[in-house]
């Protein structure tokens, strides 16, 4: 893989996708490589990938993250966020953008090897590893986390999931319909503090 540094700089999320735009299976294999070498509780690597690439499963899942901007995301952001923002979230969850992607990896929680306390801080860095992977690729990606509970179960039965894996998340891969801005990030510098809160980390 490339320069790491400028991986994680260029990093953004894509809600455009380009429906033709292919993900071939060994660019997937090197980004669960990826996902896989990452720290989890104890070593004890709870994850399990489902890649989807069938276009009715997809849009299904597209659907059923959906439902959590319909459910009060789409509200919530409306309040924080400025439009043009706003209106690429809706263009991904509400217009189709998200089944657009080619390839659709669940990523899932193993109960049976980890407290319920630690799934969250031993599957998102696995999903970060994957972002920065699809990222280093050339690849476009997004991440989406939150499901209402009918997703939850919609996303276990459609996908087969025994009741101790927990979907998490689902990472959208594929080809961006056009080309990704620099993304906007404040500098370490303004949010970071020497010793405690206030106190500037650089003077």
């Amino acid at each position: 893989m490339g320069d790491l540094f400028g991986v994680i700089g260029a990093q953004r999320a894509c809600r455009r996708f380009d429906p033709d735009g292919e993900v071939s299976d060994e660019d997937l294999g090197r980004m669960l490589e990826a996902a896989v070498h990452a720290p989890s509780a104890e070593n004890t690597q709870p994850w399990a990938f489902v890649v989807v690439r069938d276009a009715e499963a997809r849009a299904e899942l597209a659907a059923w993250w959906t439902e959590m901007w319909n459910a009060g995301g789409k509200d919530l952001v409306r309040q924080t966020l400025e439009k043009s923002l706003v209106d690429d979230l809706e263009h991904g969850f509400a217009r189709g953008g998200l089944a657009a992607a080619t390839v659709v990896v669940v990523v899932c929680a193993d109960t049976e090897k980890v407290h319920d306390v630690y799934l969250a801080a031993s599957i998102y860095p696995a999903v970060q590893n994957l972002l920065l992977a699809a990222g280093d690729l050339g690849y476009g990606s997004l991440l989406t986390t939150g499901l209402t509970l009918f997703g939850v179960d919609g996303v276990r039965q459609r996908l087969a999931l025994p009741d101790t894996m927990t979907p998490m998340a689902a990472v959208y891969i594929g080809r961006p319909a056009r080309a990704l801005a620099k993304p906007r990030r404040n500098p370490a510098a303004s949010v970071t503090y020497r010793e405690q809160f206030g106190t500037p980390w650089r003077t």
